[in-house]
């Protein structure tokens, strides 16, 4: 058993370089010229499809944008002329309210007057009677 390990191990110890060996020998090793060239092409590519990817969107998002916009003004004033409305009858019912409570106090405060002056008549007899009596 140990016999054919070794012999495994020692036949993948000569596998293995020659293995990598013809691995680089099918392998054409690119110039740094080139492949700076090549990245360059690449990247320029890759920028000119990202900026028109992200054009196409901007575009469509402006749309979308403007639409919802619209809507949303048409929204606000018909919601603006409701609340006018609501408070201009709001106002109204106020001012219908006050003009009532203003009459009724100003019924009260008359009655107290009137109930002060003939107290206060009949205090000043009383006092004039007890004074020459």
């Amino acid at each position: 058993m140990n016999r054919i390990r070794l012999f495994v191990f020692a036949l993948g110890l000569a596998v293995i370089p020659a293995m990598s060996q013809a691995q680089q020998d099918t392998t054409r090793k690119e110039s740094t010229p080139a492949k700076v060239g090549r990245q360059t092409g690449e990247s320029v590519d890759k920028a000119a499809k990202t900026t028109t990817h992200n054009a196409k969107k901007l575009t469509k998002a402006t749309r979308t944008n403007a639409h919802h916009a619209g809507d949303a003004t048409a929204a606000n004033a018909k919601n603006a002329a409701a609340a006018t409305k609501t408070n201009a009858g709001h106002a109204a019912e106020a001012t219908k309210t006050n003009t009532s409570h203003a009459t009724a106090a100003t019924k009260t405060n008359a009655k107290h007057a009137e109930k002060g002056i003939k107290k206060a008549v009949k205090t000043t007899k009383h006092n004039v009677k007890k004074a020459t009596g």
